[in-house]
Formats: C-alpha cells, structure tokens, sequence
C-alpha cells in the first residue's frame, strides 16, 4: 500500500547500511522505493515476464537480470530475446496467491498485526513446515507469512526439473532452486540432485514447463 512506502524505505536505507548491494524487484510499484540508493536491481517472477518486449522495457529501467514467469512453455522461453540476463525457477514450491488477512491469525486469533507489518519471530504464523492449507483430497499447501502480515500459499507440490535437460537448452543465465520449507539437509540433497542430474524420490510437479496455461 502507498502508506507503507515510508517504512519500506526506511528498512531498504537499513539494508543499504549494512552492506546489502542488490534487491530483487516483485512488482513496478517497487522501482520508486529504490531510487537513489545505489542498489543493482534483479527482476522477480512477480513481473510476470512473458516476452521479449518486457525484457527490454525492465533493461531500459536498469534491471541487470529478470525471472521469467514460471507460466511459459520451454519453448516460449527459448524463443525470448535475452537482451537482458533470464533466469527462470526450476525447484521448488511456486506462490500460488498472497491473501490480504494472515490465514493462521485468522485461525488463532494472534492479533499480531497490531505490532506492525513485519511478521514477529515468535509468531505462530513464522513456521511455514506447520502451517498448512488442506483441500478436499488431502493436499497439504504450506502457508508462508508476507510482509504486511498477509500470507503466502505455496503449491502443495514441489516443481522438480533436475532430471529433465530441456532447462539447460533455453539460453537462461540462472537458474533457481526456490527454497521454502526445506530443511538445511534437505537444501543440500536438493542442490546435489540438480548437480547429479537425478531423478525425483517423492512427489512432484513438472509445472506449466511443458504444458502450458490451460
């Protein structure tokens, strides 16, 4: 929200004291908060990357890298003019929405909002691993908290590509593991199935990758 503008701002001079040197930019709305503080701008999937034109326009703003959005085929992606450095993610639990109420407060009746818009360590809403969302047929999404006190659905399954070579063919710079309620042990098997090329153990998702929106 535009009121939250001076408190953002205040924690990014913050982050600039303390030696941080880069930002990832999730929307537009953010480019202004960071202007005139010297950080290397990367570009966030909640740019929503679809074509070549938006990675043009997000150079021409001084973005050095952009994600491209995790709803492109492979083939989609191959075909975009990488004027600036893509990246695309290939592990992981992708955000599925952000609600505007925190879910878990709403359950326990924490009230920390009232402390302001940073979720507190101590809040039960911290935990993404216990916090979870269940359907009708028994998927479990995991529930992350957001700046504002707001929360983060996260897909129930992990998105999982190590064992498929085409991300390795479409002119990408980066790729990401995206890392949410993994364990610090399970960080590292993770990374080293990527390095291995192995096959998934559990269950998974291959993403929109290959088929597409529909």
């Amino acid at each position: 929200r535009d009121r939250d503008e001076p408190a953002l701002r205040t924690l990014l001079e913050r982050a600039r004291a303390l030696g941080f040197t880069g930002v990832l930019i999730g929307n537009l709305g953010h480019l202004p908060l960071v202007r005139g503080l010297d950080f290397h701008l990367y570009g966030d999937y909640g740019l929503n990357v679809f074509n070549s034109r938006s990675l043009a326009y997000l150079k021409d703003k001084g973005l050095e890298s952009a994600c491209v959005s995790f709803e492109l085929r492979f083939a989609q992606i191959r075909d975009l003019k990488k004027v600036l450095p893509a990246e695309a993610i290939v592990y992981g639990r992708l955000p599925l929405m952000i609600t505007e109420n925190c879910l878990v407060q709403n359950e326990t009746g924490c009230r920390l909002d009232r402390q302001g818009p940073c979720v507190p360590e101590d809040g039960p809403c911290r935990c993404g691993r216990s916090n979870v969302l269940v359907d009708r047929t028994g998927a479990a999404f995991p529930l992350l908290p957001a700046y504002g006190h707001r929360t983060e659905i996260q897909n129930s399954r992990p998105l999982y590509l190590a064992d498929r070579p085409e991300h390795r063919r479409l002119g990408l710079a980066y790729a990401r593991l995206r890392f949410t309620t993994e364990t610090a042990e399970e960080c590292v098997s993770v990374v080293q199935n990527y390095l291995d090329a192995a096959p998934a153990a559990g269950d998974f998702t291959r993403g929109l990758y290959e088929r597409g929106v529909e």
